[in-house]
């Protein structure tokens, strides 16, 4: 950890700490002492995007295997004769172009659970269910006409433990004018139910900053709450070269600077908070089941007995997997104060932003 992230930190256990045994004057001036300070140190100790390294994934092993895969699936499931092939092939009077089906992802479902009964914890922010909590879930490509439509979107949104939680679910997909059956929005709006969860049209390329930050925007409380995506067998992941997968993952990050955000990506899980600039891989998904382009695998598990520990590979760089009650309560202090400490600086930084952009007009 860094010289200023140590004092930000000393500067917030100070405050909490001390604040309540403190007259009125002196709570004053402790606070304006603290938020001095903390913001002398923000432009420290934030990243800015701005001279911010190109790549997408923070460690550069994790990049290279992760740019490596995307390549590998692109040329053996992505190519155009495969967009055809599942585009002309149909199932059930219906078109199979992600080749989607109820439980697929469920191990997505899996994980989100450990993650909100706080058994995955980073190794500087701890609890990450704490820094996701009350998230909105935005899900690209999901397959909306695939039976009752957007089937693993569903599996989400009927998943009574997770609804605590995540406060709002997104499914999305494209209009493809060029055959009159993957006109996917028009042919849901007319012969298909309204989803009982939000629905958005979105473009092919998803690289546009601008129009992710809108999108994000329409589906979230504020600027700063937590938003989680999932990109699994659909456009980004799947389809995109690996240039276009490079500049959809640096438009995510440049729409959300100030949130923290967990992206389910194909096979990965990537995490990252406002204080970093780039995404920090903590785990690798099964890719027997729900990225298995070969063979219907998920519909042969049973749910009911399948363990977390089936669903994910740790990527013990960055987390561990525990309870949290085996956490010292000296551990759990420390990464409080850093997820919370990084949420407060993400917030000066948005408003001095803001302050000093009225005062240039």
């Amino acid at each position: 950890m860094n010289l200023p992230s140590l004092i930000q930190k000393f500067i917030l256990r100070f405050f909490v700490l001390n604040i309540p045994n403190q007259d009125i004057v002196t709570k004053s001036f402790s606070f304006i002492f603290c938020l001095f300070f903390w913001m002398i140190t923000v432009p420290f100790s934030f990243p800015s995007t701005v001279f911010a390294e190109t790549t997408i994934i923070e460690n550069e092993e994790d990049e290279k295997r992760v740019l490596e895969n995307h390549a590998f699936e692109k040329l053996r499931f992505g190519l155009a004769n495969h967009i055809h092939y599942y585009k002309v092939k149909k199932t059930k009077n219906t078109v199979v172009e992600q080749r989607s089906g109820r439980k697929r992802l469920y191990d997505h479902n899996l994980i989100l659970r450990s993650i909100f009964r706080n058994r995955i914890l980073h190794h500087e922010y701890g609890s990450i269910g704490r820094l996701l909590d009350g998230a909105s879930f935005i899900d690209f490509g999901s397959a909306i006409l695939y039976e009752e439509g957007a089937v693993t979107v569903r599996d989400l949104y009927e998943d009574q433990f997770l609804s605590r939680y995540i406060k709002k679910i997104v499914a999305t997909d494209i209009n493809d004018p060029e055959y009159d059956h993957t006109r996917y929005i028009e042919i849901h709006f007319t012969e298909r139910e309204p989803f009982p969860f939000a629905f958005n049209e979105i473009p092919y390329r998803l690289d546009d900053p601008s129009y992710i930050r809108n999108l994000t925007k329409l589906y979230t409380p504020n600027e700063f709450s937590p938003v989680i995506f999932r990109s699994t067998n659909s456009g980004p992941d799947l389809f995109y070269t690996v240039e276009e997968m490079r500049e959809h993952f640096r438009s995510v990050l440049e729409a959300n600077p100030h949130r923290t955000i967990l992206y389910f990506f194909n096979r990965y899980i990537f995490f990252r908070t406002p204080c970093e600039s780039k995404f920090q891989l903590l785990g690798t998904i099964d890719e027997k089941v729900g990225v298995n382009h070969s063979f219907s695998a998920w519909r042969y598990v049973d749910w009911n007995k399948r363990e977390f520990a089936e669903a994910i590979e740790p990527n013990f760089r960055y987390i561990r997997i525990a309870e949290e009650r085996t956490e010292s309560k000296a551990d759990r202090l420390d990464a409080m104060f850093s997820g919370y400490g990084c949420q407060i600086r993400a917030k000066l930084l948005y408003y001095r932003h803001k302050f000093m952009k009225t005062m240039t007009k």
